[in-house]
């Protein structure tokens, strides 16, 4: 009879574990974090983003300049070109509008290719430290899963998943 008491224990000590472990197993810790957003509100990225504002602002005045000067001599060109004849001037002005067009269309495109290896190189460094932190976050909270979202591409998901502020907090505490 004690066998079948020990027995007994033992089978209900044995169900009641695997009936516990499943739902262990069904509520892991997951939890999600908006990488672009927080990039955007560390401070480090705060000042990073004004810097490449900066350097926007001043290469889009140069830009802006030049394109007035380009618009002024077609504006010229347009004036001498209606007369019936063109000579030789207005033909070699329009070549010079042609070229100038498409040196600032190449300096708008080096530009632009320019900024964006800049804010690129800006932010990779931010990103790596971020990675950092939310690994530490996801080690120390238990996680099994944090995943990286964009907001446009979320569905749904439940407010306290979302690890993105508690991810600009330490990042600014380490990173100041």
């Amino acid at each position: 009879m004690d066998k079948r008491v020990t027995i007994g224990v033992v089978v209900a000590l044995a169900s009641t574990f695997f009936r516990l472990a499943p739902a262990q197993a069904a509520d892991p810790q997951i939890g999600y974090v908006s990488l672009q957003r927080a990039i955007l509100e560390v401070e480090e990225g705060k000042r990073a983003k004004d810097k490449l504002k900066k350097t926007f602002e001043k290469k889009q005045g140069e830009l802006t300049k030049k394109e007035a000067d380009l618009k002024a001599l077609k504006d010229q060109i347009d004036s001498k070109s209606t007369v019936a004849n063109e000579d030789d001037k207005t033909k070699a002005q329009k070549a010079e509008f042609q070229n100038k067009l498409m040196e600032l269309q190449q300096t708008f495109m080096k530009e632009q290719q320019e900024l964006q290896a800049q804010e690129q190189k800006e932010l990779s460094g931010i990103t790596e430290r971020m990675r950092g932190v939310i690994k530490d976050i996801g080690n120390a909270g238990g996680y099994q899963l944090i995943l990286e979202i964009q907001d446009s591409r979320l569905l749904f998901a439940k407010p306290h998943l979302d690890l993105t502020n508690e991810v600009i907090r330490k990042y600014n505490a380490k990173y100041k």
